[in-house]
């Protein structure tokens, strides 16, 4: 358990050298004369390019971890392999060179609020630690010229401050390719959608030509990761003058079954009898980029596609980024259009005319509902309410039982999927879930130490409250054997404030949420994990909170869209097919969709009168749960421009099916045996 939880907080997911055998060959490793691995793990990857048959003339690792870099020590004694920090200035000086024809990796995958944590004797930088270490090294690279440099810098400096370290990651690696070389990287799903990870993409297509992105279709290279994974291969080329502009040049895109992985490697079974299957796979891609046409079978689909496609995608992500516009784009690329994902673009008629708007544009605020840092305590289930008074079961504390607790400190909330209704409406009178707000209200011993400005602020709680108050107050909230107080749970602890005598501001406690916003209490919901489609809900009592298990949706006011509307929207095939093609596939076969996703979903540039008929339609959704083929019909019948439209719904509704089909594969055979072992 210490060890599973060691390497969750570096970030560790090793790569199997079965499925670095096939990186490494897309990244054409055999013909590489210098390779380097920024964060090496015990160096697998370097491993699985040695089985492929390479003899660079330099090979170099970095591994911040000591267990993990003896254990590449051991297995490479002819490699520089190097203990630190791959964002260490001086790590970087002692390495034998700065460019390289492979930089091949699998970066660590680690959250923002978890660098520098942790008690293993492992000192990860913190995320401002790793944004200056990057800056510095920079200068020193010498695959960069001068402007490169000027430009990656700026990336560097406005970057999200959100973004986990697999982004400086990223942009440390694309920084070691010399041009001409090749950058090699297992990367999650989400890279193509997280608006954090457009700076990447960004820089792939600014500096790079993407050859390469392999799908991982099931989920089964890495069983502990729980997220889906691509293989993303792509060859560094001079400084474009733009990240846009790209023509009909293509990459190819491969989708791999589950079923095609086995104890040898993820595509094992597509070549059964082939020595080098690697070598056949890439021999096919090539003729698929040659010729244009698409192979597919039950195991793989590979198709050539338009890297201007990932370019329009991109400009749609990095809208609004604080680094686009340093970067001196030109102007006429501003303004690219919205991307269609490709399954719906195949669908969409030749000649249709409809352009697309993202959702963000049609006045609707995407975002994510309530955290309270600690469910467990601010979390109840009611049991009984007398009016002034209502006795509730909290959530995660059972063993204080039933409290009583004043009715005016609880407020209804949707807390997960088990709590939502059937059909398409949520009203305030099926609610039990509640959750705690004593911002009016404060235990006697805090007004008592902290003056009149309390007392003024504050009523006394009553005495059964204040006893359940203080009891969780002594309840260990903490995981992985590290004991902590509520109010040290990191998104608890800014509950507390000192207060401000002077400007009349008093104090705050533990126990006092911050103020509600109107995303908390949306006009429609989408939960984040779908087992099967996703499904958009009604709100019909404003007076209703969201937990952040759910994506809310508030609509502005005289814009032509309501919310009934937008319910109709959401609840079309058509959005449920362009959330299948852009939110993230979990391991487990569920769909996540993040706020993200959805604020960039394309919506058909429908009429006024167009969105009367929607809104009618999507009342008599929330109200009977019916009409769901008829908000299909309008949808196609606006984008074909025929009143007969049973072919394109049909049609529609088996992209719906096959996308589904895809997520349920997750059940395909695993890669066991000795990818496995390699695992624990």
């Amino acid at each position: 358990m210490m060890e599973r939880d060691r390497r969750k907080r570096l970030g560790q997911f090793f790569t199997s050298t079965a499925l670095g055998r096939l990186l490494g060959a897309l990244g054409d490793a055999p013909r590489s004369g210098s390779i380097i691995d920024p964060m090496a793990g015990r160096g697998d990857l370097l491993t699985a390019c040695k089985e492929l048959g390479c003899s660079p003339s330099t090979f170099a690792a970095i591994e911040i971890d000591p267990i993990a870099h003896s254990k590449c020590r051991a297995e490479h004694t002819k490699t520089t392999c190097l203990l630190g920090s791959a964002f260490d200035p001086t790590v970087l000086a002692r390495l034998p060179k700065r460019e390289w024809d492979l930089v091949i990796g699998n970066p660590p995958y680690v959250r923002y609020q978890s660098m520098a944590s942790g008690g293993d004797g492992v000192e990860v930088p913190n995320a401002v630690e790793v944004r200056n270490g990057l800056l510095s090294s920079l200068e020193g690279m010498s695959a960069l010229d001068h402007e490169d440099k000027r430009l990656f810098k700026l990336l560097v400096s406005n970057y999200s401050g959100f973004a986990d370290m697999a982004v400086p990651s990223w942009i440390l690696c694309a920084s070691l390719v010399a041009v001409g070389g090749r950058l090699a990287l297992v990367v999650p799903e989400s890279w193509l959608s997280r608006e954090y990870a457009s700076v990447v993409n960004y820089i792939l297509l600014r500096w790079f030509r993407i050859e390469h992105i392999v799908e991982d279709e099931h989920a089964v290279w890495f069983a502990d990761a729980q997220v889906k994974t691509l293989l993303l291969v792509a060859q560094r080329v001079e400084r474009r003058d733009s990240a846009y502009e790209w023509g009909d040049t293509c990459f190819v895109r491969s989708r791999i079954s589950g079923l095609a992985a086995g104890a040898c490697g993820p595509i094992i079974h597509l070549y059964p009898k082939q020595i080098a299957p690697e070598r056949s796979f890439i021999n096919d891609c090539e003729q698929v980029l040659k010729t244009g046409l698409s192979k597919q079978s039950a195991l793989c689909t590979m198709k050539a596609e338009r890297i201007g496609g990932m370019a329009a995608l991109n400009a749609s992500s990095a809208k609004g980024q604080k680094w686009l516009p340093l970067m001196g784009e030109p102007s006429s690329n501003a303004t690219l259009t919205l991307q269609l994902p490709p399954r719906l673009a195949e669908w969409m008629p030749a000649g249709n005319t409809r352009s697309m708007v993202p959702l963000e544009e049609l006045g609707v605020t995407v975002n994510q509902g309530l955290r309270t840092g600690a469910n467990r305590f601010f979390y109840a289930t009611e049991i009984k309410s007398t009016g002034t008074h209502t006795v509730v079961f909290p959530d995660g504390l059972p063993s204080m039982g039933p409290v009583s607790i004043p009715s005016v400190c609880l407020h209804p909330v949707i807390r997960k999927q088990s709590d939502l209704p059937v059909g398409f409406r949520i009203e305030r009178k099926i609610i039990s879930g509640r959750v705690l707000q004593l911002n009016r209200i404060a235990l006697p011993e805090d007004i008592a130490l902290n003056g009149a400005l309390v007392k003024e602020a504050y009523g006394p709680m009553p005495e059964g409250l204040a006893s359940f108050v203080r009891k969780a107050a002594q309840v260990d909230f903490g995981k992985d054997g590290q004991r902590k107080r509520i109010w040290e749970l990191t998104a608890v602890a800014p509950n507390v404030r000192k207060g401000d005598s002077k400007k009349g501001v008093p104090p705050r406690f533990w126990y006092m949420l911050p103020d509600f916003a109107p995303r908390h209490r949306p006009d429609v919901i989408m939960p984040r994990i779908n087992g099967t489609g996703p499904k958009a809900m009604l709100v019909a009592d404003k007076g209703i909170l969201i937990d952040a298990n759910f994506v809310t949706f508030n609509v502005a006011k005289h814009t032509g869209v309501d919310a009934y509307a937008l319910l109709a929207v959401l609840n079309s095939t058509w959005c449920k097919v362009a959330l299948e093609c852009s939110a993230s596939v979990m391991g487990g076969g569920a769909l996540k969709v993040e706020a993200a996703h959805l604020r960039k979903l394309p919506i058909p540039a429908f009429t006024l009168s167009e969105w009367g008929k929607l809104s009618e339609m999507g009342k008599v959704l929330s109200e009977k749960a019916t009409g769901l083929e008829r908000i299909d019909r309008l949808f196609a019948n606006a984008l074909t421009g025929k009143t007969v439209v049973g072919d394109s719904l049909a049609a529609l509704n088996r992209l719906a099916s096959e996308a589904q089909i895809r997520r349920d594969g997750h059940r395909a055979r695993p890669m066991t045996a000795t990818l496995e072992l390699e695992y624990q």
